[in-house]
């Protein structure tokens, strides 16, 4: 990633940040509504691993550290997600989307997830020009900006 062709690609700037190991996963938790270091813990992340990973979604912005406390316990820290955290949201949302057509489950797995609108019904993404036209996929090409 450090290679000068990376420096300025902005898939490489965010594999940076998302690509960290459980990090997309830790992502998608907060969505699911987890914030406490315990309930991230139940994915299976290792101890010392899961506040090195909570520590670098902080600092890249994507969560913000909030004290909370339980009567008769310390304070502890809870982990909301920002503005940027939120807008990671379509990049699970096509992983999801993609997962779910390209990758069989596992059997005997259970839960899987989709994209809905407030009222349930089942969203998907799209690419659409700036009239609003939904535009195949096949027409769409990747360019650098000029």
């Amino acid at each position: 990633m450090s290679m000068p062709a990376n420096r300025w690609c902005p898939i490489a700037r965010s594999l940076g940040v998302l690509g960290q190991k459980w990090n997309l996963l830790l992502l998608r938790e907060a969505f699911l509504g987890r914030t406490r270091y315990g309930e991230f813990q139940r994915i299976g992340v290792p101890t010392g691993t899961l506040g090195a990973r909570l520590d670098a979604l902080v600092d890249a912005g994507l969560f913000e550290r909030r004290p909370y406390q339980e009567q008769g316990e310390r304070s502890r820290d809870e982990y909301i997600l920002t503005a940027a955290g939120r807008d990671v949201l379509p990049v699970l949302a096509a992983l999801i989307e993609w997962g779910e057509s390209h990758l069989s489950p596992a059997p005997g797995t259970g839960g899987t997830y989709a994209a809905t609108s407030p009222e349930g019904h089942a969203v998907r993404l799209a690419f659409v020009d700036d009239r609003g036209t939904v535009v195949d996929n096949d027409a769409v090409t990747v360019a650098r900006k000029r």
